[in-house]
């Protein structure tokens, strides 16, 4: 095969890629080959909004009092715990591209928290709507195999409204996250916007606060809201540690 140099900018991947021997992993490595962007996972879904996002049920169950990430649920098997899907892309597409070696340990957690794929602001909207769908696939395939999906709302700058909340059942418990929300007062001006669309759209019993939390935050929330907050693991141990 040609290489960049002699001037074939696009090569052929396939054949650089080791293909698996036996008959089982050639047909897995086949089928995850083939994979349709996760329809596969959410046949029987209802598709809401103009661009068809899976829609999940309201969560009705006790909220968890403490959260782990995805990323550690192979290390800590604290059954009273929530798993919040709130982790970096990369550990998150570990789920993505093979759920099924995850979601049986999701079941013995109090729940989990439904991915949180990237919506950045200033990213090309069709990155945004694409994470947003992944997330509810991921979600709603959980919810088909009997684990307990808390709803997480994730948006973006106001462009993200036109789809960041379909897929969501009204009322209920939702999480969000705040990190990454106090940087600076851009930041906290998107979030604060986006909540308050939040709570317009999903008009949700109770929030989970996952993350950190300031007075500015808390001044502007309704009173009659309940707000439950649980602090980020890794800060919660970095501070336990004097960091």
């Amino acid at each position: 095969m040609k290489n960049y140099k002699e001037g074939v900018l696009f090569p052929d991947f396939d054949s650089l890629i080791t293909k698996p021997r036996d008959d089982k992993a050639k047909e897995k490595w086949f089928d995850q080959k083939c994979r349709n962007f996760g329809l596969e996972l959410c046949t029987n879904a209802i598709k809401s909004g103009k661009y068809g996002i899976p829609l999940l049920p309201a969560y009705t169950g006790t909220l968890p009092n403490k959260l782990i990430t995805f990323s550690e649920i192979n290390n800590l098997s604290d059954t009273d715990a929530g798993v919040t899907g709130t982790d970096y892309d990369f550990e998150l597409d570990k789920i993505w591209y093979n759920p099924d070696k995850y979601i049986s340990s999701l079941t013995n957690y109090k729940c989990f928290a439904e991915p949180d794929f990237s919506l950045c602001v200033g990213s090309p909207l069709s990155v945004q709507i694409a994470n947003t769908f992944r997330s509810h696939v991921i979600a709603y395939y959980a919810v088909e195999h009997s684990v307990k999906v808390l709803p997480n709302m994730s948006w973006s700058d106001t462009r993200s409204y036109d789809f960041c909340f379909d897929g969501h059942s009204k009322g209920g418990a939702v999480m969000v996250s705040t990190i990454g929300t106090l940087r600076d007062e851009r930041s906290q001006m998107f979030f604060q916007s986006g909540f308050m669309e939040m709570l317009r759209r999903i008009s949700p019993d109770s929030v989970l606060l996952y993350g950190d939390v300031n007075e500015n935050i808390l001044s502007w929330m309704p009173s009659q809201l309940h707000i439950q907050h649980v602090e980020h693991n890794r800060f919660k141990r970095a501070r336990k540690h004097g960091r």
